[in-house]
């Protein structure tokens, strides 16, 4: 994680973060399926999903130790849900190393993505709270539907706007949810905040994921879109651009693209659907307005100005980066 941004992070939680446990317990068996997920799918990460159930416990005043089983399952399943996409999208690398299915084999990356996922289930159910339980299979549950509807539509190349932003909301926006909502169950307020928390989930998750498409055209990035058109792949800021573009989209659709392919007027796709994860971003703000309102009889307004005052700089830092 960035040294700058980690400044704005409260020191009791970048404190967590720096001694971040994700290994998989030993009453589990198998310390093979823990060493491969270890030098793979667990190695490195910003840890931003624990970062930000951190951040919502201490806005709503739940003591971090409350949720740290919460922090560590949602970073445990976004890993799991990285080995089956490796397995998936026949990857060779992952975060500049070998990905998992090359230091092992597809059978056996599936294999300790799934027992990532027991894991997780194990430990929730051990906390004895049964709506965490139904909270993290609905999230397990939406990335494989995600998973499902993004391999479709490889095939089929019948993209919509509204496939691909559901997509998001499966796959990136579910993770985010669990973030708020997690915690959110531990507070005293749990009832009211709770579909706010899911609300600013879903906004937050289709403002990172777009945000990410565009930086696949920033000049630094490792992706390349030819390619992925080439596959069928397409992400927000491809299909504004097909939309624009009718002869290369039905190209695109009878997969007849060629090397020649030109993007110099990809820039206009880019502000569209910056333009779209910003507003996303405003929406988390109005959100986080509402929550404040819930909160203020309990906490007082120091405690929430402070809180405030950090998802403010990260969403600002996610409207400005490039990268």
């Amino acid at each position: 994680m960035n040294v700058k941004f980690l400044r704005h992070i409260p020191p009791g939680i970048t404190s967590r973060i720096s001694t971040f446990d994700v290994s998989v317990p030993s009453t589990y068996g198998q310390k093979a399926m823990d060493e491969l997920l270890q030098k793979s799918v667990l190695k490195g990460g910003k840890r931003l999903r624990p970062m930000l159930t951190y951040l919502f416990a201490q806005y709503f005043g739940v003591d971090l130790k409350e949720v740290d089983v919460c922090a560590r399952a949602i970073e445990m399943v976004h890993a799991a849900s990285l080995a089956h996409d490796d397995v998936i999208d026949g990857a060779s690398t992952r975060r500049g190393r070998e990905s998992i299915n090359i230091q092992a084999t597809n059978k056996k990356a599936v294999l300790a993505g799934d027992y990532l996922l027991a894991s997780v289930i194990g430990e929730l159910s051990r906390e004895g709270d049964l709506e965490l339980v139904k909270e993290m299979a609905k999230v397990i549950e939406l990335l494989s539907q995600g998973e499902w509807l993004q391999a479709d539509l490889v095939v089929s190349r019948a993209y919509t706007r509204e496939a691909i932003e559901e997509i998001a909301l499966k796959k990136t926006s579910s993770v985010m949810s669990w973030c708020a909502v997690a915690p959110a169950l531990k507070s005293p307020e749990a009832k009211e905040l709770y579909e706010l928390c899911h609300d600013f989930g879903r906004s937050l998750g289709i403002a990172f994921q777009y945000l990410d498409d565009t930086f696949d055209f920033n000049g630094e990035s490792e992706k390349d879109a030819f390619l992925d058109l080439k596959n069928g792949q397409v992400n927000a800021v491809l299909y504004e651009w097909l939309m624009d573009q009718p002869d290369m989209k039905a190209k695109f659709e009878k997969g007849e693209l060629d090397e020649q392919t030109d993007f110099t007027h990809i820039e206009k796709a880019i502000e569209k659907i910056r333009k779209e994860a910003c507003e996303k971003l405003d929406h988390c703000r109005s959100l986080l307005d509402q929550m404040d309102a819930i909160l203020e009889a309990r906490l007082s307004k120091e405690h929430l100005k402070k809180s405030r005052a950090t998802f403010e700089f990260i969403l600002k830092f996610l409207e400005t980066r490039s990268y």
